[in-house]
């Protein structure tokens, strides 16, 4: 049997095994078969000392590609796809509404386990979903565009064509909120509303969207949040107001006036156009998709303190257990303390073969180590990446790890910055916005850093794999984002 070959795909912080028990291990094992044509059968997931990585097998990366270029060049497939994910959205977010106004200590144990398996069941579905678009399996899509814009465009214009093609023009949660809240104030102050009306309409914007701020993993917006915002918001002139929602409305209008002439200079035919409004459409349900499966944890984590409580078992230790082990508890069993404290320190999840098993302390770092042998890349002083948005820039390298406080990062930047991270999600946007370039471990053109780079116009290289591994904060560098290429000019602790 050939030997596997596993590559690190995304890290995050603070995840645990129900954490991935949920959202990856059954995901794969359960949803993503229904979802896509194919569904991994190796896979893993190490974490030690409050940071955990995701690995994928190589060989299985390749089928991947392969199922996703059939499955999306099926248009019925693409339309009941997409069907489907706003129907699970919609769902998910009235089941938090209900968990959101249910007092957990006030219900029986039959009714918190039914409350505990719906949570669950609808992050495993989301997830399912979610893993039949990741990078590997719409990246043969990707490569086929590329090809055919190479026939209809000038060489030096195809990242060009490609980058402005595929980009959502689609308002994501975060953009509909912001315009949703500009209404409410300019109609607040044209028709010079009563407290009363203006409590109704501040209620009605909680109600839709006190839970996007949970996307970022913090606590849900409170409806006391909005009523402060309101507040000092409501002081800023009516002309600002309505000149920022028009800023908002041209950006798509923008985009849109670009494809469309871009499309026209070049005769792009039709089916490179449908392609890349594929990319498109996958990019923002990307990006939806998250905005309602984070909030799904913080309700998971509620409803499991709750069960904690009533089983007399560690709130955090909890969160070290399988979903399976945590329903033993409604059947009057219980779980090896012991087992969980080791996973504290250190656990490896995986597939191997479609069989499932979890490993704690030594045994996972012994696991680890046969899967990934280390390897020191620790001397390269270029390497290369994919290009999301095109560009170049010299600057010092800010690494931003899970781990990292984010408050601490933003009062480190002094002068111009290249954010490196092994990929980047909506909790970066702080960094982000301040950055003069990205470069990113992972990722394809309907990643959030491909996405989010073309909207602010960063210069941007994405699935460089080992750029975390490579570059530590001061490095000085230079991110060639017109050809996809890192170069390490000066390491930080060089004269």
């Amino acid at each position: 049997m050939e030997k596997l070959k596993f590559q690190k795909m995304w890290e995050a912080a603070d995840t645990f095994v129900f954490d991935i028990d949920t959202g990856s291990i059954l995901p794969i094992v359960d949803t993503l078969s229904k979802v896509a044509s194919f569904a991994d059968k190796h896979w893993f997931y190490y974490y030690e000392n409050g940071i955990g990585a995701a690995y994928y097998e190589e060989g299985e990366m390749k089928k991947a590609a392969e199922a996703g270029l059939k499955d999306f060049s099926d248009i019925e497939y693409r339309k009941k796809y997409f069907a489907d994910i706003k129907t699970l959205l919609e769902f998910e977010t009235k089941l938090y509404q209900k968990i959101e106004e249910t007092d957990f200590s006030k219900i029986s144990n039959p009714e918190l386990k039914d409350f505990l398996q719906q949570a669950v069941d609808v992050v495993v579905n989301n997830f399912g979903y979610y893993l039949a678009c990741q990078p590997q399996c719409v990246s043969l899509i990707e490569k086929s565009v590329q090809q055919k814009l190479a026939e209809a465009v000038p060489e030096n214009k195809i990242i060009d064509a490609f980058t402005l093609l595929s980009t959502p023009t689609t308002s994501t949660k975060i953009r509909r909120e912001e315009q949703n809240w500009l209404n409410l104030l300019i109609k607040s102050k044209k028709e010079n509303l009563s407290e009363n009306e203006n409590e109704e309409l501040l209620l009605r914007h909680y109600k839709e969207y006190f839970l996007l701020n949970a996307a970022d993993g913090h606590e849900p917006w409170t409806l006391e949040y909005f009523a402060n915002k309101f507040l000092n918001d409501n002081k800023l002139p009516l002309a600002n107001l309505e000149n920022r929602l028009s800023e908002i409305a041209k950006s798509s209008e923008k985009i849109e006036k670009q494809k469309t002439e871009f499309i026209e200079m070049y005769n792009i035919k039709s089916d490179i156009v449908d392609d890349c409004n594929l990319l498109a459409e996958i990019g923002h349900w990307r990006l939806e998709m998250r905005f309602v499966w984070m909030p799904g944890y913080y309700y998971d984590k509620h409803i499991l303190n709750e069960v904690a409580k009533r089983f007399s078992c560690d709130q955090t230790l909890i969160r070290f257990a399988t979903i399976k082990e945590i329903m033993t508890f409604f059947e009057g069993e219980s779980i090896d303390k012991a087992e969980l404290e080791n996973r504290t320190k250190a656990f490896l999840f995986a597939i191997e073969d479609e069989k499932v098993f979890v490993l704690s302390g030594a045994e996972a770092q012994k696991k680890l180590i046969e899967y990934v042998p280390p390897v020191d890349n620790s001397g390269l002083r270029e390497f290369k990446g994919n290009i999301a948005m095109k560009g170049k820039v010299k600057a010092k390298v800010l690494v931003y790890k899970w781990s990292d406080n984010m408050q601490e990062k933003l009062s480190s930047i002094n002068g111009e910055f290249i954010l490196v991270a092994g990929q980047t999600r909506p909790q970066l946007m702080p960094l982000i916005v301040k950055s003069s370039g990205i470069v990113t471990d992972e990722g394809g053109i309907t990643s959030h850093a491909a996405i989010v780079s073309r909207e602010l116009g960063i210069p941007c290289v994405i699935g460089t794999k080992i750029a975390t591994q490579i570059l530590d904060d001061g490095d000085f560098v230079e991110v060639d984002a017109d050809e996809g290429i890192i170069r390490v000019i000066r390491k930080f602790n060089e004269k």
